[in-house]
């Protein structure tokens, strides 16, 4: 089965048809889809400016971290399980921008630097843990994961948009 195939084969799927046909599932799944991700993506901000030695700088980030993480994962599994609600509501519509492809290939990489940073890095916290400034890796981490989430929701609403009809008909 191709992957175009496997698209319209969701497409056609009950649940996905009663997400696009109803006037209240899919707004109510698109807001709490916002809502994990400004839980999600607001404690990861924390994480990764303190990592940058932007903010909290007498915050040890052991302490931070283990105060955050919960709120991150929690969050994360939030959108993590409305965004595939979202994709299954309009899988015809999403599959074929370039936005939203871009941001499927991004979040991958988004896990990867977390998983890198709770193996390298995180390991040896207790050098540094009262550091203003943590050392390079620490510093490239937090980086990585800023860039890669605040793209990662623009191509999001990017998505939202090159999906949408009226933005369809109106490039035409």
């Amino acid at each position: 089965m191709s992957l175009a195939a496997l698209v319209r084969w969701l497409n056609e799927l009950p649940v996905s048809v009663a997400l696009r046909e109803s006037e209240l599932a899919f707004p109510l799944t698109e807001a709490i889809h916002l809502l994990g991700l400004a839980i999600s993506v607001g404690t990861i901000m924390f994480v990764d400016l303190r990592l940058l030695g932007l903010i909290m700088r007498k915050e040890r980030v052991r302490d931070l971290i283990s105060r955050l993480e919960p709120w991150a994962i929690f969050g994360f599994v939030i959108m993590f399980v409305t965004g595939g609600l979202l994709f299954l509501g309009k899988p015809e519509n999403y599959y074929p921008t370039s936005p939203f492809r871009i941001k499927m290939l991004l979040l991958p990489l988004a896990g990867l630097n977390v998983l890198f940073f709770h193996k390298k890095v995180y390991p040896n916290v207790a050098q540094w843990d009262d550091a203003e400034t943590p050392p390079g890796a620490a510093r490239l981490v937090g980086a990585v994961s800023a860039v890669l989430w605040i793209v990662i929701i623009v191509l999001g609403r990017w998505t939202a948009y090159y999906s949408d009809e009226l933005f369809s008909r109106g490039a035409q």
